[in-house]
C-alpha cells in the first residue's frame, strides 16, 4: 500500500514538473553555500556581535564570533589574533595556527577577562576582555575573496 501510495505521488510531482523544480531549488541552495561571504554565513549558530561580548563581559561564557582578522601576535605555545566587525574589535587567543590578515573567520570561543589595575590611577581597571578559541569553525582567506 505505501508503495502505490508512493509512486502515486511522484508521477503526480513528474506530470506537474515539481521534480525538476524541487531538484533545481536544492541543488541552488547547496551550491550556492560555499560561494556566501562570511558575513551571510551562521551555520544555524547564534552569532554575538564583538561589541556586545565586550559590553556584557560574562566571563566563561561561551560565544561564537565572526570577524575579518585586522591583526596577528604570535607567542611561544599559542598566539593572538585580533578580530573585527561592524560593532568593535576583539583579540582571540589560540593554540592553533594564526589565520592570515584578511581572513574572515568564525569561531566558537569562552569569553575571559583580564584585570589590569595601575596605582597612578588610583586603582582604575584598565583590563581587557578577550576570547580564548575553543574551535575555528569555518575560515574565508583573504585570497579568496576576489574569486
Amino acid at each position: 500500500m505505501t508503495t502505490a501510495i508512493k509512486q502515486v505521488w511522484v508521477k503526480f510531482l513528474i506530470k506537474e514538473g515539481c521534480i525538476g523544480t524541487l531538484s533545481l531549488i536544492f541543488a541552488s541552495a547547496l551550491f550556492s553555500c560555499g560561494n556566501s561571504p562570511m558575513s551571510q554565513v551562521n551555520l544555524g549558530l547564534n552569532v554575538a556581535s564583538i561589541g556586545e561580548v565586550q559590553q556584557k563581559r560574562q566571563v566563561d561564557a561561551e560565544v561564537y564570533l565572526r570577524g575579518k582578522v585586522e591583526n596577528r601576535a604570535p607567542f611561544v605555545g599559542n598566539a593572538a589574533y585580533q578580530i573585527q566587525d561592524d560593532t568593535g574589535s576583539i583579540w582571540i587567543l589560540t593554540k592553533q595556527d594564526l589565520p592570515q590578515l584578511g581572513d574572515e573567520v568564525l569561531l566558537k570561543g569562552a569569553v575571559r577577562y583580564k584585570t589590569i589595575k595601575l596605582k597612578d590611577l588610583a586603582g582604575k581597571d584598565l583590563g581587557e576582555v578577550y576570547v580564548e578559541e575553543i574551535e575555528q569553525l569555518k575560515r574565508n582567506p583573504a585570497a579568496d575573496k576576489g574569486k
